[in-house]
């Protein structure tokens, strides 16, 4: 079952009440009626399991039968810098970081990413993105919401302050593989940054950069995966790190 996204001030007495967009997505591509049962999930970490008890053109009233607390995480927050995709790629790489439990994703503008894009371009698609999110989190039924961070160049994401130790991402490195490199859990207890380059693959001039900041380099060894694919193969492993 899905989940739905709302704000902690459509609580109150017991009763989810949405007025919004969300009442047209679910009365009409859903057909929900009076008596199904809802997922909704609020700003300050609740989850509500509901019994639509009212439906009409201009709202929707859901009784609560269950509040539930989030589980307590473990593990550390993912953070996905990627460099921007062209086409549908990268909808479709946020789509499945969304899935994968990323927290938040940095697109990130490199000497080597095709699409260029301007000041209303960037709002266009950064909405677009966080709509791809949204959904995303909602058929997977994720806790939260990842968040889409404006757009930022290398130079931006490179001279950023961190609390961690970035994994740069390269292809065919002498470095630790993903698999096997060190993670201290005093300095990425918090969160793990993870940067992934474009189609086109880092330049010389940013993989020096990357080095002169000590950032982790890692990689899968020696075959080369699409960008889109590296993004979720990094992910992919680092949870199944974690998990065990």
């Amino acid at each position: 079952m899905p989940v739905f996204f709302i704000h902690s001030t459509d609580v109150a007495n017991g009763i989810v009440t949405i007025t919004d967009l969300l009442l047209s997505h679910i009365s009409k591509s859903l057909r929900a009626k009076p008596g199904d049962s809802l997922l909704f999930n609020d700003d300050q970490g609740h989850r509500y399991h509901t019994t639509i008890t009212q439906i009409t053109k201009k709202f929707l009233e859901a009784k609560i039968q269950q509040i539930e607390a989030p589980p307590l995480s473990t593990r550390p927050k993912l953070i996905l810098a990627q460099a921007v995709l062209k086409g549908e790629k990268m909808g479709w790489v946020i789509q499945k970081a969304t899935e994968l439990g990323v927290s938040t994703i940095i697109p990130v503008i490199t000497d080597r990413v095709i699409l260029k894009l301007d000041g209303k371009q960037e709002e266009t698609h950064r909405a677009r993105w966080q709509r791809i999110a949204l959904e995303a989190a909602q058929q997977s039924e994720r806790w939260t919401l990842p968040s889409i961070s404006p757009l930022q160049t290398f130079e931006q994401l490179r001279d950023a302050p961190r609390h961690n130790q970035p994994l740069f991402m390269a292809e065919r490195d002498e470095g630790a593989s993903l698999l096997a490199i060190p993670i201290s859990k005093e300095k990425l207890e918090a969160e793990i940054t993870i940067i992934i380059g474009p189609e086109g693959g880092w330049s010389p001039k940013e993989v020096e950069a990357a080095q002169s900041h000590d950032w982790a380099f890692a990689s899968f060894g020696k075959e080369i995966l699409r960008a889109e694919t590296a993004s979720l193969a990094a992910l992919a492993v680092l949870q199944a790190r974690f998990n065990t």
